[in-house]
């Protein structure tokens, strides 16, 4: 979920409760403030009978064209007392009832005692309760609808820099030299959130080229001595003499020298592809290198009994053609090394793609380790483990795109290029 959408839900479900509540609460004040309102006006229409009663010496005379209801009901009930009620009263004309306060108390006269009765309708009170109230949420409810409006747009704003920075994030790539140019912000944390991803990925960078750096020089350097040993072994184990277990032994040793230097060489390939030095590009017959790659493999695979079967048209890149012609040398001999006595190996070459799939371990490799460096099936491998490494490195340097596929028993590697 979006930081907005999180964001704008809980701002929304704040705002609806609180206008929910706020409405509730201020209906009933308002309510109650009208009614108070008219409790007073009763009160005030009790004060003036008293007077013109203490000043006439009787009540006064009722007044038919005023909202206000009033009756004098004689009483011979003395006790001075008040009380104040909602009641529903009958019109004769509408044939229904209508919510009135009423209060009703105990007038004395020169001569009796009288039993009155004032009341007035709520009907009014309501309207205009439910009218401010209305008109009052009605204008609450659009100062929530343009804040939230005004919220969105804001914060969109306000989160550009943000998004930017991410957006040039994903143009980086360790190795390429190739910082990104984050955009300048007058927001203070967006502009420390730039500064220090700009200092995060300079020093990786930097650490990445010394690392690498390191690698070339030291598989470079190894070269000679591993190269000098070699051959003082070759002298030694042609010479007279030599015992089975000394043969053993130097065999070993030999065996030993040979995949350390074959590791080094796939070392110092790889430092050599990511230092892009093979740069230089030309258009490439794919047809003819797949064919001679498979004359190549031919005779290893008809010692193995492996059935070899081949779909070739004509087809070309635009790439270097040394890192071609290892590209199809790890696929190609990958299909044969790791397969297994009388398995078999499909190849298909079609103008904008190529694929190759053989037999091999009952089970898909690991997608999420595949390509990385020295990783093994079988952890006892006599392999280095470098090989799809050099493949997938190869690839992002010439935009092609790998794809991994195990399915009925057959691992295929498929390669498609523009």
């Amino acid at each position: 979920m979006k930081l907005f959408t999180r964001y704008n839900r809980i701002n929304l479900t704040v705002m609806v409760l609180l206008f929910v509540f706020s409405g509730i609460c201020y209906y009933f004040l308002v309510n109650y403030v009208l009614v108070h309102e008219l409790d007073e006006a009763l009160d005030d229409y009790k004060i003036r009978i008293e007077k013109y009663v203490e000043k006439e010496g009787k009540l006064p005379p009722i007044n038919t064209m005023d909202e206000t209801r009033v009756a004098y009901q004689k009483t011979i009930q003395a006790d001075n007392y008040a009380d104040l009620s909602t009641v529903f009263i009958a019109e004769r004309v509408e044939k229904r009832s209508h919510k009135y306060r009423q209060l009703t108390y105990i007038q004395k006269t020169k001569t009796e005692n009288f039993r009155i009765t004032i009341a007035k309708p709520i009907e009014g009170v309501k309207l205009l309760t439910r009218t401010v109230v209305g008109l009052t949420l009605a204008m609450l409810l659009l100062i929530i609808a343009t804040s939230i409006f005004l919220n969105l747009i804001i914060l969109k704003r306000l989160w550009t820099p943000f998004y930017s920075a991410l957006a040039a994030m994903k143009t980086f790539k360790l190795g390429k030299n190739n910082i990104p140019d984050f955009p300048a912000t007058d927001i203070e944390e967006f502009t420390y959130m730039n500064a220090l991803l700009e200092k995060t990925i300079s020093n990786a960078e930097t650490d990445y080229q010394v690392l690498k750096e390191f690698t070339e020089n030291a598989s470079h350097e190894i070269q000679t001595p591993l190269a000098i040993i070699r051959s003082k072994l070759d002298l030694v184990i042609q010479e007279e003499g030599l015992s089975e277990k000394q043969i053993q032994a130097l065999t070993s040793v030999y065996s030993g020298i040979k995949r350390l230097t074959k590791l080094n060489q796939s070392l110092l390939l790889l430092a050599k592809i990511e230092n892009q030095q093979y740069a230089e590009t030309g258009q490439v017959n794919l047809l003819e290198n797949v064919q001679e790659k498979l004359s190549q493999f031919q005779e290893f695979w008809r010692n193995n009994e492996m059935l070899i079967t081949s779909e070739l048209h004509p087809a070309t890149i635009t790439a270097n053609p040394q890192l071609i012609d290892i590209l199809l040398t790890n696929l190609i001999g990958n299909a044969g090394r790791h397969n297994k006595e009388g398995g078999v190996i499909a190849i298909k070459l079609l103008p904008q793609e190529f694929y190759i799939e053989n037999s091999g371990p009952e089970k898909p490799l690991d997608t999420d380790r595949l390509f990385r460096r020295f990783y093994k099936e079988q952890q006892h491998s006599q392999h280095n483990g470098l090989g799809l490494s050099i493949v997938k490195q190869i690839c992002e340097q010439l935009s092609i795109d790998i794809q991994y596929r195990y399915n009925a028993g057959l691992h295929r590697f498929t390669l498609r290029w523009d």
